[in-house]
């Protein structure tokens, strides 16, 4: 078969590329055929919106994603994140603007669903295809909904304006307490618990601090950061029926458990940082909420607890990892996000994943119900890795009690 020399180019490109590991040839010069090569100058921006009927990817130049204005992420043509759609997810306000000169290809929307979807249906972004028995119900659903979050066509809720300006903020280098402290003090309900965790057993001083600003002098900013998620998990959205209430209930004050065990195991344990891990084991869980979010529009899983803690278990690990890339969080929070519950995992060096993974097993010492297929604590290559053999879990949880009880009773009122 003849193939001309840009088509073979498309396709050295296609071949590296995550998302159509598996296609066949056929499919792969189908793809190549209805691809394009754009260039565009430095300065220029492209549209997430006027991108819906493909999907882009960088292969020469930098660009910088941006949402409303503000700096999300830097993609770099040759890492690993170029090895993946310039766009994710297609919200309104999100652009790509180049820092360099850049090149980028596309592919035809249509003829990308029609192979991948056919030939990996029930597999993408990191969803792992499950074998399904017969005893299982209405396994359709939750591949129906594993290939709507896949194909992106599930708009991941997107982070409130003044909860993003303060993770912008926070971020930076050049953080200030006072800048920060203005910001914060926009939201009321952000201020008021950031006071009343400065002043909890976990950071209380020798005075009580009534400034918003004084009190994120005394927890520092990375607490703050916490602080300011728990907020916007309580309020991204409030479920209508009440097996979703109970559930999204469930969910909250089991990631605060996670925090703030995670926050005391960090701090007995030297090169973490507690405040670190404190927002890393509250934001493990995550994945929960647009999965919540999808199930409150669906009465065959807002009624169905069984089905609906299925679709949880398959998919809030990767939808998780999704929603933190799109938010534009750090990569050890996405790691933690997607592999929180990868039990065996193995890494080289001991990271805040693995903190959040032994905080949750310590869960059940605090009443918290069994995690899902979880080893005992000594087999766990986390617990190895952490050196945590001389440090006996009962007495941690009881020398840590009230800061932990105080924190979750402040977070989770």
């Amino acid at each position: 078969m003849n193939v001309s020399p840009d088509v073979m180019d498309v396709l050295k490109v296609l071949l590296r590329l995550h998302d159509l590991d598996d296609l066949g040839d056929v499919a792969l010069l189908d793809l190549a055929r209805d691809a394009r090569l754009e260039k565009l100058k430095k300065g220029q921006t492209l549209q997430a919106g006027a991108c819906v009927d493909r999907h882009v990817y960088l292969i020469e130049g930098e660009v910088e994603l941006m949402a409303d204005g503000r700096a999300m992420q830097t993609v770099k043509a040759g890492t690993d994140r170029a090895l993946l759609p310039v766009f994710r997810v297609h919200t309104r306000g999100l652009e790509a603007r180049c820092i360099d000169a850049a090149r980028l290809l596309t592919l035809d929307e249509a003829t990308f669903r029609r192979y991948v979807s056919t030939i990996r249906p029930e597999q993408g972004g990191g969803i792992d295809v499950e074998e399904y028995s017969s005893a299982d119900q209405q396994p359709e659903l939750v591949g129906e909904i594993r290939r709507a979050f896949y194909h992106q066509e599930v708009d991941l809720p997107s982070m409130p304006d003044v909860a993003l300006k303060i993770s912008h903020a926070l971020q930076s280098q050049d953080a200030d307490f006072r800048q920060i402290a203005v910001t914060v003090q926009a939201d009321p309900v952000i201020a008021a618990r950031i006071v009343q965790v400065a002043n909890s057993a976990m950071y209380a001083g020798v005075s009580e601090v009534e400034s918003v600003q004084n009190a994120i002098a005394r927890i520092g900013l990375q607490a703050t950061r916490a602080i300011v998620m728990t907020v916007v998990m309580k309020n991204l959205y409030t479920p209508q029926s009440r097996l979703l209430h109970k559930r999204m209930n469930t969910y909250y004050r089991h990631s605060i458990q996670v925090g703030a065990i995670s926050h005391a195991l960090a701090s007995r344990l030297p090169g973490f940082d507690p405040e670190r891990a404190f927002l890393a084991g509250l934001i493990h869980d995550i994945g929960v909420l647009p999965l919540l979010i999808q199930a409150d529009r669906r009465q065959d899983l807002n009624q169905d607890a069984e089905l609906l803690e299925q679709l949880i278990n398959e998919l809030a690990r990767t939808v998780g990892a999704m929603l933190l890339e799109q938010w534009a969080f750090e990569p050890e929070f996405v790691t933690v996000a997607r592999q929180s519950e990868d039990w065996e995992r193995e890494v080289d060096v001991a990271d805040y994943c693995d903190i959040v993974q032994v905080a949750q097993l310590h869960c059940l010492l605090l009443g918290g119900q069994k995690i899902n297929a979880a080893p005992a604590m000594s087999g766990l290559p986390a617990f190895r890795r952490l050196q945590l053999d001389e440090i006996d879990p009962v007495k941690l949880i009881e020398d840590a009690r009230q800061e932990i009880s105080e924190i979750i009773s402040a977070l989770a009122a």
